[in-house]
């Protein structure tokens, strides 16, 4: 599972200083949603869990406390250091799109904002779900991004004009480094055509002010993105002014829309 991965461009590097706060501030904004999703879906002591892409492993360690010591979770992200070890948790360096897949069959396999950025989404997809056991359950999770309508609340319309702007530019670029920004409500569709059953898309959104959440992501993306943004326009100036934005509790934003959709493999539960 450590073939050397084929070159890619990603819009982030899990290796840069950033990515610690980028991974925490995800983790505030999306798992109490993914949580509750998992919740619901009755992961029981003894299951077999993957967590695709895994990033800081805060759903790879609530998997591996449901399912105890009679069951295993494999948490996987091509590049992992950011996962902690515990018990019940397999940490593994693996590149979904060229590694050759898990052998094992698994009760739940989730993988969230990860399609989004993968251009060969639906081959993936297919494997996942060839990686489930007979009625075993996909969860694929990722953010429509193309909705820019995000400002709630604000009290200074310049720092408005600058988050739009910085909207704007993530999306025109998103092309460029394999991002589809609409993937999010087309998996729906992918997974059925995949073979899995039962599918159902929910959407979730919240808001945020500033200093919180999804102002915090966005601030921490400014940063990893910034020369970028300098070569797009954005002056330094204007950059910290728009930091100074998200993190006036003054300025209130919808998160991202997130598109959770569950199927589940055909056959029986042994």
């Amino acid at each position: 599972m450590t073939a050397e991965p084929a070159p890619v461009t990603y819009a982030f590097d899990n290796d840069v200083s950033e990515a610690a706060n980028q991974l925490r501030h995800i983790g505030e904004t999306v798992d109490p949603h993914t949580l509750a999703t998992l919740d619901t879906l009755g992961v029981e002591p003894g299951w077999h869990c993957w967590d695709v892409g895994a990033g800081s492993g805060s759903v790879a360690r609530w998997l591996a406390e449901r399912v105890g010591p009679r069951g295993h979770v494999l948490a996987t992200d091509i590049k992992p250091h950011h996962v902690p070890p515990r018990d019940h948790l397999e940490v593994l360096r693996h590149d979904v799109r060229t590694d050759p897949f898990p052998p094992r069959r698994f009760d739940l396999v989730h993988a969230r904002l990860l399609l989004m950025h993968l251009p060969a989404r639906e081959q993936i997809l297919g494997r996942l779900t060839d990686a489930l056991k007979p009625g075993g359950i996909l969860v694929i999770s990722d953010w429509e991004t193309s909705h820019l309508d995000l400002v709630l609340d604000s009290p200074d319309e310049a720092g408005t004009r600058l988050f739009r702007r910085f909207l704007d530019i993530c999306l025109a670029g998103s092309p460029a480094v394999g991002i589809d920004p609409r993937w999010a409500a087309k998996a729906n569709g992918a997974m059925r055509r995949a073979g899995l059953t039962g599918v159902v898309t929910s959407v979730h959104a919240r808001s945020w002010p500033g200093g919180t959440g999804a102002c915090l992501l966005h601030r921490s993306n400014t940063i990893q993105l910034q020369p970028e943004l300098l070569a797009a326009g954005f002056t330094e100036d204007e950059l910290a002014t728009l930091r100074d934005v998200l993190l006036d509790p003054r300025f209130v934003i919808s998160s991202y829309l997130m598109f959770t959709t569950v199927g589940r493999r055909a056959g029986e539960r042994s």
